[in-house]
């Protein structure tokens, strides 16, 4: 990435999906692991643990209780999890919730720990000293309470790579990547930015302010759409995103910053240098990887300036920006890895450029 050019950086000079970043190189992202009965990674998702849940409230409603009562298990919060995690329990009822939420922690642990050492073990997560877990269940203290067991099991394995949380907000991740991965050339120009973090159940855009000095990047204004209730098109979903990004843009004099033109878009699947997406999308709703499909044309159209600036709308991996915004934290190992666990399993695999190393 260049920081000095004689004229303007566009959408059209810079690739997206791009493995080489200014600090560090993408070694691979949504790696297309396989069994008999799918993708590897399904296993350890958040749709897979409810899923494990579902079963072990079936296995023990036959005590005449039933786990979590009649609420279908795709709607339990995830703070109605905690509160059976923290017990203690004091009746069946709640005995039967913390019962069902031990046996399926156990299971998904396991099956997220296979599903690591089955990446660990590919050329391009070789030699990784750590790896950072983000996604939607790791906003939840049963998340934690995954990561607690993960490396309890990756310990018994005789793997000596370490599992970390995000350090800030699973939510924000997904947006303040941009900060690590678009050209300084363009974030230069403002102290904040707009980015969208594309999810199977959820879409959120914010605002990104940038430190002046010394400090991290934080998303000071927010908006989280859950697309998966309303069951919008393809195109419906394109046009909610351009409207919020509008909105957003209007935050931006209210928070005392000055936009740069760039526009961060991370989403599942592969993405192509030219903006197209290659697969990886089957959770959203359409189909994203259509000949002739590009997200971020469409999105430039709709917010052709930001600031009175013509606007460069950037796509990369959803994995990979989330990832990204632990960057400053892994100056102190060369490899490093991140996974999502979210409606699916979001996976990349660093490695940090020599000078970005302490």
């Amino acid at each position: 990435m260049a920081d000095s050019l004689d004229v303007p950086l566009s959408c059209d000079d810079i690739p997206h999906g791009a493995a080489d970043l200014p600090s560090l190189r993408v070694e691979s992202y949504s790696l297309d692991l396989r069994e008999e009965d799918g993708f590897v990674g399904d296993k350890a998702s958040e749709t897979a643990f409810r899923e494990l849940l579902d079963e072990w409230r079936e296995r023990l409603s036959g005590r005449g209780i039933k786990p979590f009562g009649e609420e279908p298990t795709e709607e339990l919060e995830r703070d109605e999890l905690d509160e059976a995690l923290r017990g203690p329990a004091r009746h069946p009822n709640e005995a039967a919730e913390a019962e069902t939420l031990e046996r399926s922690l156990a299971e998904f642990s396991r099956d997220l720990t296979d599903v690591l050492i089955r990446f660990l073990q590919t050329p391009s997560w070789r030699g990784t000293q750590r790896i950072v877990c983000g996604g939607g269940l790791q906003s939840a203290e049963i998340g934690q309470e995954v990561l607690r067991r993960a490396q309890a099991h990756l310990r018994e394995a005789n793997w000596n790579v370490a599992l970390t949380p995000l350090s800030h907000e699973p939510d924000d991740g997904g947006m303040i990547g941009w900060a690590y991965a678009a050209p300084s050339e363009l974030l230069s120009q403002g102290n904040g930015f707009l980015a969208v973090d594309i999810g199977g159940t959820n879409l959120r855009c914010g605002l990104v302010s940038l430190p002046s000095g010394v400090g991290a990047p934080d998303v000071v204004a927010r908006e989280k759409w859950c697309h998966a209730d309303e069951t919008p098109s393809r195109d419906e979903m394109v046009e909610h995103i351009a409207a919020l990004l509008r909105d957003m843009a209007g935050e931006a004099e209210r928070h005392g910053l000055r936009l740069s033109p760039v526009i961060g878009l991370a989403c599942p699947g592969l993405i192509r240098p030219d903006g197209s997406i290659a697969s990886g999308v089957q959770n959203l709703p359409g189909d994203w990887s259509e000949d002739g499909f590009f997200l971020h044309e469409h999105i430039r159209r709709a917010v052709p300036l930001l600031a009175g600036q013509p606007s460069v709308v950037l796509l990369h991996n959803d994995a990979v920006i989330q990832g990204l915004s632990e960057a400053p934290s892994m100056r102190d190992v060369s490899r490093w890895a991140a996974v999502t666990i979210g409606t699916g399993l979001g996976n990349v695999a660093f490695r940090n450029h020599a000078a970005f190393e302490q």
